[in-house]
């Protein structure tokens, strides 16, 4: 009985400490911490516009602004080379053929024209549109050889016209000639139509009726037809490419420069600037034009404008005698009983002290 109370005292001592050791470890326990929740942040993107090309720009072209276009891409994607402001790209040359759409890049552009490109430095200073062709000058119809590269001058040209006969095209009056009928000479010989003609004392006149001895008697040309001069101005604010020969140096030396001898006590002797030749840049047709005048015999004077005279082309009057003696009021001198003496025939230059005379 004692040993049944001694097992039931060890028993409750053994509960009683494993509650005490459960106490003291449930006060002494570390608060759980909570792990907050990971939110998963969304970097922000930033955008930068680039320019594009709005509009396909062919090779040499100088670009404006209604020929761009732009983009918008991530900051992250814009690469070296690439412009992000259309300020930067306009008045340059396009170094290559820029497709529409396609970003604009610092290697196909240029602040010269023809730079890296293939073919003439100079062809890239003519307008689209436009073309250069090249005519003969002299110091009369070159403004006393004022003209200068990048200048623009008015075309005036100067035509002898003539009537023909519109078969023959030749030069009116024709001339009369004797038809000799085929047939048998007295040698035997068989004729064919043979044609004599009178060459130029045969020139067709007309017939008229002379008041005086009242009967008609027929009027022959005593010359051969005279020409009609007639000028006109016929292109308007024409810009030149180049006065002279071309030349691929930086500072090209005058291409008609010549220069006379001086005693060697003298000052060097200063160039002087004579060219021979003029390139304009005019539209295919007056192209056609110029090469048509050219050929023909026509002569070509160019007037300097100024830079600044960008007005509409004015319409002028054609020069012809008719012209001149009603415009200006220039009265056609009467048939007189009198004359001057000696006779002229030709208006000549009067010779003055001052002229020197060239020595051969």
């Amino acid at each position: 009985m004692k040993r049944g109370r001694i097992f039931i005292y060890l028993a409750l001592i053994v509960i009683i400490a494993v509650a005490a050791g459960g106490g003291y470890l449930w006060l002494h326990r570390k608060p759980a911490t909570t792990q907050p929740p990971v939110t998963q942040s969304t970097p922000q993107l930033t955008y930068v516009e680039i320019v594009t090309a709005g509009q396909n720009i062919n090779t040499g072209t100088p670009i404006t602004e209604a020929m761009l276009s732009s983009i918008q891409i991530p900051e992250s994607a814009l690469v070296q080379g690439e412009f992000t402001n259309k300020a930067d790209v306009v008045n340059m040359y396009a170094k290559i053929a820029i497709d529409q759409g396609v970003p604009i890049m610092a290697s196909m552009v240029s602040l010269k024209p023809g730079a890296n490109l293939p073919g003439s430095s100079w062809a890239p200073y003519i307008p689209q549109g436009l073309t250069a062709v090249a005519i003969p000058i002299s110091r009369l119809s070159s403004v006393a050889y004022g003209i200068r590269d990048g200048d623009y001058v008015d075309i005036i040209v100067t035509m002898l016209l003539v009537d023909v006969d519109p078969t023959n095209q030749s030069i009116l009056p024709n001339f009369t000639a004797n038809v000799i009928s085929p047939g048998v000479t007295g040698n035997g010989v068989l004729l064919t139509a043979q044609i004599i003609s009178g060459g130029e004392p045969s020139r067709v006149g007309s017939a008229v009726l002379d008041e005086t001895l009242n009967q008609p008697i027929y009027l022959v040309p005593s010359e051969g037809q005279r020409p009609r001069l007639v000028t006109q101005m016929i292109m308007q604010n024409i810009q030149v490419l180049r006065v002279g020969t071309f030349s691929d140096q930086l500072t090209p030396a005058p291409s008609g420069a010549v220069a006379t001898a001086t005693p060697a006590a003298t000052p060097q002797p200063t160039a002087v600037f004579a060219p021979d030749i003029i390139t304009l840049m005019v539209s295919p047709d007056d192209a056609n034009t110029l090469v048509y005048l050219i050929y023909s015999g026509a002569k070509i004077t160019l007037t300097l404008r100024n830079p600044n005279n960008t007005g509409p082309a004015v319409q002028t009057d054609a020069a012809m005698l008719e012209y001149l003696l009603t415009q200006y009021n220039i009265p056609v001198p009467a048939k007189l009983p009198y004359a001057v003496q000696p006779r002229l025939d030709n208006l000549l230059d009067p010779k003055l002290p001052g002229d020197v005379t060239p020595v051969p």
